[in-house]
Protein backbone atom coordinates (compact mmCIF):
# COMPACT_ATOMS: atom_id res chain seq x y z
CA UNK A 1 0.00 0.00 0.00
CA UNK A 2 1.22 3.50 -0.88
CA UNK A 3 1.56 5.44 2.43
CA UNK A 4 1.13 8.77 2.55
CA UNK A 5 1.02 9.20 -0.86
CA UNK A 6 -1.27 12.06 -0.61
CA UNK A 7 1.19 13.42 1.86
CA UNK A 8 1.88 16.72 -0.01
CA UNK A 9 1.87 20.12 1.98
CA UNK A 10 1.12 23.87 1.28
CA UNK A 11 4.37 24.73 3.26
CA UNK A 12 7.37 22.14 5.02
CA UNK A 13 9.80 22.14 7.47
CA UNK A 14 11.98 19.99 9.76
CA UNK A 15 10.41 18.52 12.43
CA UNK A 16 10.81 15.40 14.98
CA UNK A 17 8.53 16.37 18.10
CA UNK A 18 5.91 18.29 17.23
CA UNK A 19 2.19 18.59 17.90
CA UNK A 20 -0.47 17.53 14.83
CA UNK A 21 -3.05 20.33 15.21
CA UNK A 22 -6.31 19.98 13.62
CA UNK A 23 -7.70 23.66 13.89
CA UNK A 24 -11.39 23.61 13.50
CA UNK A 25 -13.71 26.08 13.59
CA UNK A 26 -15.62 24.80 17.09
CA UNK A 27 -12.65 22.91 18.38
CA UNK A 28 -9.20 22.56 18.55
CA UNK A 29 -8.19 18.93 18.56
CA UNK A 30 -4.37 17.57 18.48
CA UNK A 31 -1.79 14.69 18.81
CA UNK A 32 1.34 15.49 20.97
CA UNK A 33 4.22 13.43 19.54
CA UNK A 34 7.50 12.63 21.32
CA UNK A 35 10.06 10.28 19.41
CA UNK A 36 7.53 9.04 17.38
CA UNK A 37 5.29 8.21 19.77
CA UNK A 38 1.66 9.61 20.88
CA UNK A 39 2.16 10.73 24.41
CA UNK A 40 -1.03 13.09 24.86
CA UNK A 41 -3.96 14.35 23.37
CA UNK A 42 -6.36 17.46 23.83
CA UNK A 43 -9.47 19.32 22.54
CA UNK A 44 -10.73 22.29 23.51
CA UNK A 45 -13.38 24.91 22.30
CA UNK A 46 -12.04 27.22 19.89
CA UNK A 47 -12.84 30.38 21.77
CA UNK A 48 -10.45 32.62 19.76
CA UNK A 49 -7.08 30.80 17.76
CA UNK A 50 -4.62 32.65 19.77
CA UNK A 51 -6.20 32.42 23.24
CA UNK A 52 -6.93 28.77 23.02
CA UNK A 53 -3.61 27.84 21.26
CA UNK A 54 -1.79 29.87 24.12
CA UNK A 55 -4.12 27.84 27.12
CA UNK A 56 -3.45 24.44 25.42
CA UNK A 57 0.43 24.76 25.41
CA UNK A 58 -0.15 26.25 29.31
CA UNK A 59 -2.29 23.67 30.48
CA UNK A 60 -0.15 20.61 28.57
CA UNK A 61 3.06 22.10 29.42
CA UNK A 62 4.04 21.19 25.79
CA UNK A 63 7.53 21.66 24.72
CA UNK A 64 7.81 21.39 21.56
CA UNK A 65 7.51 24.19 19.28
CA UNK A 66 6.58 22.96 16.35
CA UNK A 67 3.11 21.86 14.62
CA UNK A 68 1.74 20.10 11.94
CA UNK A 69 -1.33 21.80 11.19
CA UNK A 70 -4.30 20.81 8.81
CA UNK A 71 -7.00 23.21 8.18
CA UNK A 72 -10.58 23.27 6.45
CA UNK A 73 -11.69 26.16 5.12
CA UNK A 74 -13.82 27.54 1.69
CA UNK A 75 -10.74 29.41 0.52
CA UNK A 76 -9.00 25.80 1.01
CA UNK A 77 -9.63 23.45 -2.30
CA UNK A 78 -8.39 20.17 -3.43
CA UNK A 79 -8.81 19.26 -7.46
CA UNK A 80 -7.98 16.16 -9.46
CA UNK A 81 -7.54 16.82 -13.38
CA UNK A 82 -5.70 15.09 -16.01
CA UNK A 83 -2.27 17.23 -16.87
CA UNK A 84 -0.01 17.01 -20.37
CA UNK A 85 3.17 15.01 -19.14
CA UNK A 86 5.92 17.24 -18.28
CA UNK A 87 9.52 17.82 -16.79
CA UNK A 88 9.80 17.85 -13.31
CA UNK A 89 11.67 21.08 -13.25
CA UNK A 90 8.77 22.89 -15.17
CA UNK A 91 5.38 21.38 -13.74
CA UNK A 92 5.08 23.54 -10.83
CA UNK A 93 5.29 26.84 -13.90
CA UNK A 94 3.23 25.60 -15.51
CA UNK A 95 0.42 24.48 -13.23
CA UNK A 96 0.75 28.14 -12.24
CA UNK A 97 0.09 29.39 -15.64
CA UNK A 98 -3.13 27.02 -16.03
CA UNK A 99 -4.71 26.89 -12.62
CA UNK A 100 -7.55 29.56 -13.39
CA UNK A 101 -8.88 26.78 -15.42
CA UNK A 102 -9.06 24.26 -11.83
CA UNK A 103 -9.71 26.85 -9.32
CA UNK A 104 -12.42 29.66 -9.14
CA UNK A 105 -9.35 31.90 -7.63
CA UNK A 106 -6.31 33.54 -9.24
CA UNK A 107 -2.96 32.06 -8.89
CA UNK A 108 -1.29 34.90 -7.89
CA UNK A 109 -4.29 34.85 -4.53
CA UNK A 110 -3.49 31.10 -3.52
CA UNK A 111 -0.17 29.10 -2.12
CA UNK A 112 -0.31 25.49 -4.05
CA UNK A 113 1.28 22.31 -4.08
CA UNK A 114 0.71 19.65 -6.06
CA UNK A 115 1.37 16.17 -6.68
CA UNK A 116 1.04 13.63 -9.77
CA UNK A 117 -1.23 10.36 -8.94
CA UNK A 118 -0.67 8.43 -11.78
CA UNK A 119 -0.06 8.42 -15.30
CA UNK A 120 -2.76 7.83 -17.26
CA UNK A 121 -1.73 7.39 -20.93
CA UNK A 122 1.57 8.46 -22.76
CA UNK A 123 1.10 12.13 -22.87
CA UNK A 124 -1.45 12.58 -20.12
CA UNK A 125 -1.01 12.30 -16.10
CA UNK A 126 -3.76 12.67 -12.85
CA UNK A 127 -2.55 15.53 -10.73
CA UNK A 128 -3.84 16.66 -7.09
CA UNK A 129 -4.15 20.16 -6.48
CA UNK A 130 -4.22 21.35 -3.08
CA UNK A 131 -4.18 25.85 -2.78
CA UNK A 132 -5.31 27.72 0.04
CA UNK A 133 -5.99 31.51 0.07
CA UNK A 134 -2.94 33.08 0.74
CA UNK A 135 -4.47 35.48 3.17
CA UNK A 136 -6.39 32.83 5.13
CA UNK A 137 -2.80 31.33 5.54
CA UNK A 138 -0.63 34.40 6.35
CA UNK A 139 -3.63 35.05 8.50
CA UNK A 140 -3.39 31.72 10.65
CA UNK A 141 0.84 32.01 10.34
CA UNK A 142 0.76 35.52 12.45
CA UNK A 143 -0.91 34.09 15.19
CA UNK A 144 1.35 30.89 15.64
CA UNK A 145 4.49 33.27 14.86
CA UNK A 146 3.07 35.78 18.01
CA UNK A 147 2.98 32.64 19.98
CA UNK A 148 7.04 31.56 19.06
CA UNK A 149 5.45 28.18 17.43
CA UNK A 150 6.58 27.15 14.30
CA UNK A 151 4.37 25.74 11.53
CA UNK A 152 6.41 22.79 10.53
CA UNK A 153 3.59 21.29 7.92
CA UNK A 154 0.12 23.39 6.68
CA UNK A 155 -2.07 20.34 4.73
CA UNK A 156 -5.69 20.13 4.24
CA UNK A 157 -8.54 17.94 6.01
CA UNK A 158 -9.44 16.13 3.20
CA UNK A 159 -5.89 14.98 2.56
CA UNK A 160 -5.03 13.77 5.90
CA UNK A 161 -8.36 12.11 5.59
CA UNK A 162 -7.44 10.56 2.55
CA UNK A 163 -3.88 9.43 3.53
CA UNK A 164 -5.85 7.90 7.17
CA UNK A 165 -8.23 5.71 4.83
CA UNK A 166 -4.86 4.53 2.32
CA UNK A 167 -2.94 3.99 5.21
CA UNK A 168 -5.16 1.99 7.78
CA UNK A 169 -7.67 0.12 5.06
CA UNK A 170 -6.54 -2.55 2.93
CA UNK A 171 -10.02 -1.78 0.89
CA UNK A 172 -9.45 1.00 0.16
CA UNK A 173 -7.18 -0.57 -3.42
CA UNK A 174 -9.29 -2.46 -4.05
CA UNK A 175 -13.30 -1.09 -3.62
CA UNK A 176 -14.57 2.48 -4.69
CA UNK A 177 -14.92 4.54 -0.85
CA UNK A 178 -16.49 7.76 -0.32
CA UNK A 179 -15.16 9.87 2.80
CA UNK A 180 -17.80 12.17 4.46
CA UNK A 181 -16.41 14.84 7.22
CA UNK A 182 -19.37 16.87 8.99
CA UNK A 183 -17.30 19.55 10.43
CA UNK A 184 -18.85 22.20 12.23
CA UNK A 185 -19.26 24.87 9.78
CA UNK A 186 -17.95 23.14 6.69
CA UNK A 187 -18.56 19.32 5.55
CA UNK A 188 -16.64 18.06 3.03
CA UNK A 189 -16.68 14.38 1.10
CA UNK A 190 -14.01 12.18 -1.27
CA UNK A 191 -14.98 9.92 -3.46
CA UNK A 192 -11.98 7.18 -4.19
CA UNK A 193 -11.79 5.13 -7.50
CA UNK A 194 -9.90 1.85 -5.56
CA UNK A 195 -7.61 3.82 -3.86
CA UNK A 196 -7.17 6.93 -6.72
CA UNK A 197 -9.09 10.31 -5.46
CA UNK A 198 -11.53 10.56 -8.20
CA UNK A 199 -13.84 13.68 -6.74
CA UNK A 200 -13.27 15.86 -3.33
CA UNK A 201 -15.84 18.21 -2.80
CA UNK A 202 -17.65 20.74 0.04
CA UNK A 203 -21.18 20.09 1.07
CA UNK A 204 -23.66 22.06 2.02
CA UNK A 205 -24.91 20.53 5.32
CA UNK A 206 -23.07 21.32 8.82
CA UNK A 207 -23.40 20.58 11.98
CA UNK A 208 -23.65 24.10 13.09
CA UNK A 209 -26.88 24.33 11.13
CA UNK A 210 -28.71 20.75 12.63
CA UNK A 211 -27.73 22.25 16.16
CA UNK A 212 -29.18 25.28 15.61
CA UNK A 213 -32.38 23.41 14.68
CA UNK A 214 -32.21 21.43 17.46
CA UNK A 215 -31.62 24.42 20.14
CA UNK A 216 -34.53 26.11 18.79
CA UNK A 217 -36.64 23.41 18.96
CA UNK A 218 -35.72 21.93 22.25
CA UNK A 219 -35.20 25.19 23.39
CA UNK A 220 -31.56 24.44 24.70
CA UNK A 221 -28.53 26.49 25.20
CA UNK A 222 -26.84 26.79 21.35
CA UNK A 223 -23.83 26.16 23.51
CA UNK A 224 -24.77 23.59 25.20
CA UNK A 225 -26.58 21.42 21.96
CA UNK A 226 -23.47 19.42 21.74
CA UNK A 227 -23.34 18.08 24.73
CA UNK A 228 -27.11 17.38 24.85
CA UNK A 229 -26.95 15.45 21.57
CA UNK A 230 -23.76 13.42 22.58
CA UNK A 231 -25.77 12.66 25.81
CA UNK A 232 -28.37 10.84 24.32
CA UNK A 233 -28.83 7.15 25.42
CA UNK A 234 -31.21 7.05 22.69
CA UNK A 235 -30.81 9.60 19.73
CA UNK A 236 -33.75 8.75 17.65
CA UNK A 237 -35.40 12.06 18.52
CA UNK A 238 -32.08 13.71 17.50
CA UNK A 239 -32.16 11.84 14.18
CA UNK A 240 -36.14 12.91 13.98
CA UNK A 241 -35.15 16.35 14.42
CA UNK A 242 -32.47 16.65 12.23
CA UNK A 243 -34.08 14.32 9.19
CA UNK A 244 -34.35 17.22 6.79
CA UNK A 245 -30.86 18.25 7.21
CA UNK A 246 -29.47 14.68 6.69
CA UNK A 247 -32.11 14.57 3.67
CA UNK A 248 -30.61 16.68 1.91
CA UNK A 249 -27.17 15.89 2.81
CA UNK A 250 -28.06 12.39 1.37
CA UNK A 251 -29.45 13.91 -1.97
CA UNK A 252 -26.31 15.85 -2.48
CA UNK A 253 -23.97 12.86 -2.01
CA UNK A 254 -26.24 11.17 -4.04
CA UNK A 255 -25.39 13.47 -6.65
CA UNK A 256 -21.83 12.80 -6.72
CA UNK A 257 -22.58 9.41 -6.64
CA UNK A 258 -24.34 9.37 -9.82
CA UNK A 259 -21.73 11.44 -11.28
CA UNK A 260 -19.00 9.33 -10.09
CA UNK A 261 -21.02 6.26 -11.74
CA UNK A 262 -21.53 8.26 -15.48
CA UNK A 263 -17.66 9.19 -15.35
CA UNK A 264 -16.22 5.86 -14.18
CA UNK A 265 -19.20 3.44 -14.93
CA UNK A 266 -18.67 2.00 -11.44
CA UNK A 267 -20.74 2.39 -8.51
CA UNK A 268 -19.76 3.64 -4.83
CA UNK A 269 -19.39 0.77 -2.53
CA UNK A 270 -18.88 1.58 0.76
CA UNK A 271 -19.27 5.27 2.79
CA UNK A 272 -16.82 6.11 5.89
CA UNK A 273 -18.14 8.95 8.43
CA UNK A 274 -16.03 10.70 10.69
CA UNK A 275 -16.39 14.60 12.07
CA UNK A 276 -18.61 15.87 14.85
CA UNK A 277 -21.97 13.83 13.86
CA UNK A 278 -20.27 10.48 12.97
CA UNK A 279 -20.33 9.48 16.89
CA UNK A 280 -24.37 9.49 16.78
CA UNK A 281 -25.74 6.12 16.86
CA UNK A 282 -27.95 5.61 13.90
CA UNK A 283 -26.61 7.96 12.12
CA UNK A 284 -24.67 5.49 9.60
CA UNK A 285 -28.06 3.21 9.78
CA UNK A 286 -30.09 6.61 8.11
CA UNK A 287 -27.02 6.98 5.68
CA UNK A 288 -26.74 3.46 4.42
CA UNK A 289 -30.90 3.46 3.75
CA UNK A 290 -30.75 6.37 1.95
CA UNK A 291 -27.89 5.92 -0.14
CA UNK A 292 -28.36 2.03 -0.24
CA UNK A 293 -24.76 1.30 0.59
CA UNK A 294 -22.57 -0.17 3.24
CA UNK A 295 -22.07 2.56 5.87
CA UNK A 296 -18.79 2.48 8.55
CA UNK A 297 -17.41 5.55 11.10
CA UNK A 298 -13.90 6.12 9.78
CA UNK A 299 -11.23 4.60 12.11
CA UNK A 300 -8.73 6.48 13.34
CA UNK A 301 -6.15 4.79 14.67
CA UNK A 302 -4.50 1.43 13.12
CA UNK A 303 -5.57 -1.65 15.61
CA UNK A 304 -2.12 -2.55 14.92
CA UNK A 305 -0.21 0.39 15.19
CA UNK A 306 -1.52 0.77 19.18
CA UNK A 307 1.10 -0.52 21.16
CA UNK A 308 4.08 0.72 18.58
CA UNK A 309 2.77 4.30 17.99
CA UNK A 310 0.15 4.85 20.50
CA UNK A 311 0.89 5.25 24.53
CA UNK A 312 -2.55 6.93 25.66
CA UNK A 313 -5.02 4.85 26.94
CA UNK A 314 -8.07 6.29 28.73
CA UNK A 315 -11.44 6.06 28.65
CA UNK A 316 -12.05 9.61 27.76
CA UNK A 317 -10.03 9.22 24.91
CA UNK A 318 -11.39 6.01 24.30
CA UNK A 319 -14.78 7.86 24.21
CA UNK A 320 -13.79 10.90 21.76
CA UNK A 321 -11.23 8.71 19.61
CA UNK A 322 -13.25 9.28 16.32
CA UNK A 323 -12.96 12.97 16.85
CA UNK A 324 -9.34 12.65 16.01
CA UNK A 325 -9.41 11.34 12.54
CA UNK A 326 -7.66 14.16 10.79
CA UNK A 327 -5.48 14.55 13.36
CA UNK A 328 -3.64 11.20 12.92
CA UNK A 329 -3.90 11.33 9.21
CA UNK A 330 -1.09 14.47 10.14
CA UNK A 331 1.05 11.54 11.64
CA UNK A 332 0.45 9.00 8.37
Amino acid sequence: MKKGWLGKSLLKGKSQGYVALNLGNYFIKGLILKEGKIVDYFIERNNGLSETIAKIWEDKKITTSSVKLSLKNPGCLVRYFSFPKTDKKRLQQALFYEMNKFIPFSPEEVYFDFSVLKETSSSQMLMLLAVAKKDFINNTLEVFSALNLEISTITLDSICLSNLLLNNYQDSQDANICVLDVGYKYSTMTIFNKGTPFLTRDVKVNASEIFQIVSRIKNINPDGIDKWVMSLVDSAEFLELAQDNISSLCKEMKNSFDYFEVNSGEHVDKLYITGGLSAIKGLGQVFAEFLDIEVNVLEPVANQNLGKEFSVNDQKFSASRNAFAVSFGLTV
